[in-house]
C-alpha cells in the first residue's frame, strides 16, 4: 500500500510539471511580428587631432611622461539609425563610456517589427560631423514571424553586417 501511494505521488508530480511545462503558452513576442537586435561597440573618433610637443614642452613634462605627442582622450558620440523603407525604427545618439569619455559606445537594443519584407537601411556617424554618416549598410530581409535578425558592427573589416 505504501509503495502505491508513492507511484501515485510521483504520477501526480511528473502530471503537474509536465501540464505547467506547455500551459500557459509563452511567447517573446505577439504573433505576426519579428525582431531586430542591434548589438555592437564602437569607439568612435578623438574628438581633436594629436600635436607635437615642442622640446620646451617636453622638457616641463617629468621623464617618464615625456612622449612626442600630445593627443585628446576624449571620443565624439556615436549617432545611430535604423530605417526600414523611409519609417525610423531606432535613432540614437550613444556616448562614448569611461570617465574621461574616452570608451566605446555600447548598444544593445531589440525592436520588434512586423513579420515580412522590409528594406533595412542603417546608418552610423562616429566623426561628429552635422549630417551623413560615416558607416552605412542596406539590404532587403525578409523577416519570418517569431524569427530575431542581427545587425552588428565589424571593428576588423569596418562594415555592418547583418545576419
Amino acid at each position: 500500500m505504501k509503495m502505491l501511494g508513492e507511484f501515485a505521488a510521483w504520477a501526480s508530480f511528473a502530471v503537474v510539471v509536465g501540464v505547467l511545462s506547455v500551459w500557459p503558452r509563452y511567447e517573446i513576442i505577439d504573433r505576426g511580428n519579428a525582431i531586430v537586435s542591434l548589438t555592437f561597440s564602437h569607439a568612435a573618433e578623438r574628438v581633436g587631432e594629436c600635436r607635437m610637443l615642442t622640446q620646451d614642452e617636453l622638457n616641463k613634462l617629468p621623464p617618464n611622461m615625456r612622449k612626442p605627442f600630445d593627443c585628446p582622450r576624449e571620443r565624439h558620440p556615436v549617432r545611430i539609425e535604423l530605417r526600414s523603407a523611409d519609417v525610423v525604427l531606432y535613432e540614437d545618439l550613444l556616448l562614448p563610456s569611461g570617465i574621461w569619455s574616452d570608451g566605446k559606445a555600447n548598444i544593445y537594443r531589440r525592436i520588434v517589427v512586423p513579420a515580412g519584407e522590409h528594406n533595412l537601411f542603417i546608418g552610423m556617424n562616429d566623426s561628429g560631423r552635422a549630417s551623413g554618416f560615416d558607416f552605412e549598410a542596406a539590404d532587403r530581409v525578409d523577416l519570418h514571424e517569431g524569427r530575431n535578425l542581427v545587425i552588428r558592427f565589424d571593428e576588423q573589416s569596418q562594415t555592418f553586417l547583418i545576419h
